[in-house]
């Protein structure tokens, strides 16, 4: 067993995992670096979405830098692009990795602007493209605007720099399972473990935008890359990313605002039964640079670490501070009332709540196994211990075993990331809960429109 790990009981459904206090160097130590990574020879790789606080640049650059940090400490060097390259809270992380002030050029890129990636792509031997909307939550009328049309177009314009550029051999981009499903039921239920043929078939911009999105996007990349035979497309498909980050700007990220939401009681004292199906940052980011260096890499590979309830997630988070803020969520909330409320629980649409309910999906990963050599998954208790240690390490989370009483930064009035404000000292980020049940019902009950 990892020296990391220390066992609690029996592996039960009930026992929790708890890691040591991680002092290790950098948060790639979880996953070293593998063979094939060490053994590749230095090269140029662009990476978009490499830093920023914006919901376009690759999950706020939660993605994408590990990836820069994996691909520095493996030799190579990395033109990051970013909307503002001037900004030093965007930047500051990237620039402090190993490797970076002799390694890492960043270049200003916008997905919505045709050429603007010509700079950063041209000379590079690869690619990696993390750059895409990340948001569950979108007003109805905005979807085409904030999800879709971000999503085919930054394809496009990444895709047209690479074919501009004569040294690209390979693209690595960053998809989704919600390319690969809206809910279990639609590749013969929970039982039936989905692998990378299967395609979502029935999102659409009114029922799982942000599914249609990743779908029509990777859709688009593997057309565009079929008109040509040059560089070669891989496609990662990772679940719900948890993790910690390597920068301060990720507070927008929907999985970061799903942790911040239960560390405010959001989901106490009831939890909607939904599964989910996650893995680890640092797992998403070797999966992404193995499929750079493996010489057989093709197609698509589905990057998950296993599948939790959402009531689990509570009680995993809570097992790992005793004593400290995190509460369980004790109930299930019942559906009608889970759908009401999603964008107050878990800061998605009721669409999610349906297509989720029940068991977490079942997804194989045997081809990312065999053909990467991705096994030994990071466990979620680690991910979520060293998520909530590497943000409030960073500010943007109150630590649950805190035992001062500040007032933390939270984004947008259900956690999401528009709209920073700062909560009284009695609502702080990690303070005990103090939801009035009594006032959310009253608010499922007779608001349509929650």
């Amino acid at each position: 067993m990892p020296s990391w790990l220390i066992p609690v009981g029996s592996r039960a459904d009930d026992d929790v995992i708890l890691p040591q206090t991680w002092s290790g160097g950098s948060d790639g130590d979880r996953v070293p670096l593998f063979p094939a990574e060490l053994e590749a020879q230095p090269c140029r790789v662009c990476v978009t979405g490499g830093c920023g606080a914006d919901p376009w640049v690759g999950a706020t650059g939660y993605v994408a830098g590990p990836i820069v940090a994996r691909l520095l400490a493996a030799g190579h060097t990395v033109h990051a692009t970013c909307r503002d390259p001037s900004s030093v809270k965007s930047v500051s992380a990237l620039r402090s990795l190993p490797g970076a002030p002799k390694r890492l050029r960043l270049f200003q890129a916008d997905l919505m602007k045709p050429g603007s990636y010509d700079e950063a792509v041209a000379g590079c031997d690869y690619v990696i493209h993390t750059a895409s909307p990340f948001l569950l939550l979108v007003d109805p009328k905005r979807v085409a605007e904030e999800l879709v049309e971000p999503a085919v177009r930054g394809v496009e314009n990444v895709i047209a720099s690479v074919n501009k550029s004569e040294t690209v051999r390979r693209v690595v981009m960053t998809s989704s399972i919600a390319a690969t499903y809206s809910t279990p039921r639609d590749h013969g239920g929970p039982d039936r473990a989905m692998d990378e043929q299967c395609w979502n078939t029935t999102a659409s911009p009114s029922f799982l935008p942000y599914s249609y999105s990743k779908t029509q996007a990777e859709r688009h990349a593997w057309e565009l890359a079929g008109q040509q035979s040059r560089w070669r497309l891989v496609v990662i498909n990772p679940g719900l990313v948890f993790g910690p980050p390597v920068g301060a700007t990720c507070a927008a990220n929907e999985s970061v605002a799903l942790l911040r939401r239960i560390c405010r009681g959001l989901m106490y004292p009831w939890a909607p039964n939904i599964g989910i199906a996650h893995v680890d940052i640092r797992d998403v980011a070797a999966a992404h640079c193995l499929a750079m260096v493996t010489e057989g890499a093709a197609g698509r590979y589905l990057v998950v670490g296993g599948g939790v309830r959402m009531l689990r997630l509570t009680q995993v988070l809570e097992r790992l501070y005793p004593g400290g803020s995190m509460r369980a969520s004790p109930l299930v909330a019942p559906r009608w009332i889970a759908a009401r409320l999603a964008p107050v629980l878990a800061g998605v649409g009721r669409d999610f709540i349906e297509a989720n309910w029940g068991p977490p999906p079942n997804f194989s990963t045997t081809k990312a196994a065999e053909e990467l050599g991705l096994r030994n998954w990071v466990p979620l208790e680690a991910s979520l211990y060293d998520m909530v240690e590497g943000l409030a390490d960073k500010g943007l989370l109150r630590h649950p075993l805190a035992t001062d009483d500040r007032c933390m930064p939270v984004w947008g009035a259900a956690g999401g990331g528009r709209g920073a404000r700062k909560l009284s000292t009695s609502q702080s980020a990690g303070a005990t809960p103090r939801v009035n049940v009594g006032v959310l019902l009253n608010a499922a009950v007779r608001s349509p429109s929650i």
